[in-house]
């Protein structure tokens, strides 16, 4: 059921805010062992990317799947979009005057940040993204019927979580600090100049990348949408215990029971120089 901003937002603060423990009063102080609440911690967050098939899945290049796995594992930071409360001023008599609300304006761009890794995965996604502008002809490669929000514009949904082990392994709502889906996104810059070289320095590279998006995300606030952001990532898990896809622990684990007396490139060496002596 739809119900009004106001009311959406007192639920919302009611379910975060109204039974936490606070601060002291005056000291606001909130240490010692018998505290029932904890600060924010930055940090811990997830993405997940819908990318438009027509420009990822419509050739022999990467494909939509592939690149949103990439785009998720890769991921180190998000700065979300910002709004501003628009005024009118009414002057009066000896400079005086007063200000009145008279819009909102959402700046419709957010930022992540990603690590880029060897052959430029990272890179080539948003090259891809952004072919939907040729830059050698400075129009579309589609069609005057394919030129179309659908077949560039995609989604992005992003979750702030709490530094906590999810339970039974997957995603909870509890676990969930904000979440956010942005639709009709699309890259506005593609960052050629972050792959830079100098002889005087070597460092990894992490991309930033500004995207754009249409009217405004859905957020916690909105009836339904943590539900479903908890679902989009239902399939992933700190600790997949052997399902697919695997965890970084069923890797370790997996690495670890593999490994053999002698085995490997460095046992090779140590055999040739046996057989030498």
């Amino acid at each position: 059921m739809s119900i009004d901003l106001i009311s959406r937002l007192s639920f919302r603060f009611a379910n975060a805010g109204l039974n936490a423990a606070r601060p002291d009063a005056i000291t606001r102080d909130i240490g010692g062992q018998f505290r029932t609440n904890h600060p924010y911690i930055s940090g811990y967050f997830q993405i997940m990317v819908g990318l438009p098939g027509r420009l990822f899945n419509g050739g022999g290049g990467i494909t939509s799947d592939t690149a949103s796995k990439w785009l998720h594992s890769t991921c180190e930071s998000f700065t979300p979009h910002s709004q501003t409360i628009n005024k009118v001023d009414v002057p009066g008599q000896g400079q005086i005057g007063s200000s009145f609300v008279s819009s909102v304006t959402t700046n419709r761009e957010f930022t992540l940040a990603f690590r880029e890794y060897q052959n430029l995965p990272i890179l080539n996604i948003i090259k891809q993204w952004a072919s939907v502008m040729d830059p050698f002809t400075g129009v579309s490669p589609l069609g005057g019927n394919e030129f179309l929000p659908e077949n560039y514009k995609g989604w992005i949904a992003i979750a702030q979580t709490k530094p906590v082990k999810s339970q039974n392994n997957a995603l909870t709502i509890k676990d969930i600090e904000e979440c956010y889906i942005y639709q009709g996104v699309f890259p506005t810059n593609v960052p050629l100049d972050t792959i830079n070289s100098d002889i005087t320095a070597n460092d990894t590279a992490q991309l930033s990348v500004t995207f754009s998006f249409d009217g405004s995300p859905l957020t916690s606030s909105e009836t339904g949408v943590t539900e479903m952001v908890v679902n989009l990532f239902s399939a992933l898990s700190p600790l997949a215990d052997g399902k697919s896809p695997s965890s970084t622990f069923d890797n370790y684990t997996s690495g670890g029971n593999t490994v053999a007396p002698w085995s490997g490139p460095v046992a090779g060496t140590v055999d040739t120089f046996a057989s030498v002596v």
